[in-house]
């Protein structure tokens, strides 16, 4: 037998995070850690625009992957999906439609957050 174990960082580094849940978009994956937009009245979660360079426009972060037939499925079924809220989370670990953040772009993702969001993305090592 192959007893290979892997660890994977973990995105939140807090004790207790704050979840919700919110609306996924039709046919849209999401990947654990990516950055949402919130649209208001409605509670659908759309990724966060890349040519903004993540520093504007996020409001939670996504707490599990969901593939696009998945989106789909809960939309039909009236589930939504679960995000975070607020807590400390690893800015390692977070990003884009599923690709990590780069230098600048963890700056700017954390400089938005201490400035408008009760989330916190630490660098931790």
């Amino acid at each position: 037998m192959n007893y290979n174990y892997t660890t994977e960082q973990p995105l939140a580094v807090d004790v207790a995070p704050i979840t919700d849940s919110v609306v996924p978009t039709t046919a849209t994956a999401y990947s654990r850690g990516d950055l949402l937009v919130i649209t208001a009245g409605t509670n659908v979660a759309t990724h966060s625009d890349i040519a903004t360079g993540a520093q504007a426009d996020w409001h939670v972060i996504c707490l599990a992957d969901v593939t696009a037939a998945e989106a789909t499925a809960k939309i039909a079924a009236g589930v939504e999906m679960p995000v975070y809220v607020a807590g400390k989370f690893d800015v390692a670990e977070v990003k884009l439609s599923g690709v990590a953040l780069t230098a600048a772009q963890k700056l700017a993702a954390r400089a938005y957050a201490n400035r408008s969001t009760k989330i916190t993305l630490s660098v931790v090592k």
